[in-house]
């Protein structure tokens, strides 16, 4: 592919110290540089923005009014994909714009004055300034949609449907995402359109390696746990809570403990959720606690752990959520934690993704393979039928017991009682007083 790409952008490629494209980028660049439609499925952080980028851009006739067309589910990818395909637009000469919720939809507007070629954004800000005539999309070329499989859910699929309305009826579309849903079987039905299906899921070697791991643990310990993981060294870890209440929860009590941590949820301003994602890439911050809005596309190099505080409500959500670790052949670690009963539920709900599951102890500041033998450990496993043997109790403190903070300084001394005293001095102060 980087052999047939403009010289300008196999330029810009060497500068990257980009060396062999992934599966992905080879086997829709053809296609897409060819006008077809097509849906690409690749894992998560195998350059599918790269990948359907180059071919769009190519088929773009500079000063020509919007030719391609981005969608994006949420505000945070938008912005990351339009980050890379302003970088890659700038050596042809074009210029990318963002639209998206949150912003200064008046400013958007004044902008698109400079006449963009690309726009990358949400479908329902897109849509809003599409309505007022100030946005003109009737020479639109390439619509692609990033994160189809969510794009074409319920609660964004009419917004969507209704976008594409106002595109010229022989544009070309793209769809692009890790996983495929049974709702984009109905493509056809949807955009009148018969793409060509291409998976590189099996061909793809760029994935790094994963360890997919869990800790069993009571659900009243895990913040708990969220607080000893962070004395291990070099860890940073992205948190998956199921929704913004339990989220706020956990924040507050962490924070309560001096933990270094931040929230990114869909109840925060634009400015705000992009402060706690820099803050979290800058390493200021060890522990992003997010719920699934920070699952799509999000990129975060070198993130070491991806921690489900609950359960993923499928297995798509578990491929997307663990895709924010080992992107690009780094490794990292998915981290769940569950109790008993959700660690049967858990199991079955990634069954399907044949992956090796392995249950790890926190021990000593560090996740340990093999339980450690002690009175009490905070984390074991059902898989084990065999109880450890415990030790007679002794006044020696266990070495598993969590660390616990130290007591007050300004605690009173206890007093010690003093022995030795005939019965009729005890009390002597208060018979005293009595006869005052």
């Amino acid at each position: 592919m980087n052999d047939k790409i403009a010289p300008a952008l196999q330029q810009y490629w060497k500068e990257l110290d980009y060396t062999t494209p992934s599966a992905i980028q080879n086997k829709v660049y053809e296609p897409m540089k060819a006008g077809k439609d097509v849906v690409g499925i690749s894992p998560t952080g195998t350059g599918k923005t790269v990948a359907y980028t180059l071919p769009a851009l190519e088929q773009v006739e500079p000063k020509g009014g919007v030719q391609v067309l981005i969608l994006a589910p949420s505000q945070e990818l938008a912005v990351q994909v339009a980050a890379v395909v302003q970088e890659w637009s700038k050596q042809l000469g074009l210029s990318v714009q963002t639209l998206i919720g949150g912003a200064n939809k008046v400013r958007q507007i004044e902008k698109l004055k400079e006449k963009p070629e690309v726009i990358v954004g949400t479908p329902g800000r897109i849509l809003e300034i599409a309505e007022t005539k100030k946005l003109k999309l009737h020479q639109v070329k390439t619509v692609i949609l990033d994160e189809a499989d969510q794009l074409l859910q319920q609660d964004q699929l009419s917004t969507v449907r209704n976008v594409i309305g106002k595109l010229p009826g022989d544009r070309q579309m793209a769809f692009f995402s890790a996983t495929s849903n049974e709702l984009m079987e109905d493509l056809p039905k949807w955009f009148n359109v018969d793409p060509e299906w291409i998976d590189a899921t099996e061909e793809d070697e760029s994935k790094g390696e994963v360890l997919h791991a869990y800790i069993e643990t009571p659900t009243r310990k895990r913040v708990e746990i969220l607080r000893r993981l962070t004395h291990m060294e070099g860890f940073s870890g992205l948190v998956f809570v199921n929704n913004v209440a339990n989220l706020t929860l956990a924040f507050e009590k962490l924070q309560y403990e001096g933990i270094s941590v931040t929230v990114l949820h869909s109840e925060k301003y634009k400015t705000e959720r992009q402060h706690a994602l820099q803050q979290f890439r800058d390493g200021k911050v060890k522990l992003l606690l997010t719920t699934d809005v920070a699952s799509r596309g999000l990129d975060i190099r070198g993130l070491p752990y991806v921690i489900q505080y609950d359960l993923p409500l499928n297995k798509e959500s578990y491929i997307h959520r663990s895709g924010r670790t080992a992107r690009m052949g780094q490794s990292g670690t998915v981290l769940t934690l569950v109790n008993g009963r959700e660690l049967r539920e858990f199991k079955k709900i990634i069954s399907p993704l044949e992956l090796p599951l392995t249950p790890l102890y926190l021990y000593g500041g560090e996740l340990v393979l093999e339980r450690p033998e002690s009175e009490e450990t905070e984390g074991t496993s059902p898989d084990s039928k065999a109880k450890t043997k415990t030790k007679p109790k002794t006044k020696e403190k266990s070495k598993t017991e969590p660390l616990k903070k130290p007591a007050a300084e300004s605690a009173e001394p206890i007093k010690k009682k003093k022995k030795g005293r005939k019965k009729i001095d005890k009390n002597k102060g208060a018979r005293k007083k009595n006869k005052l």
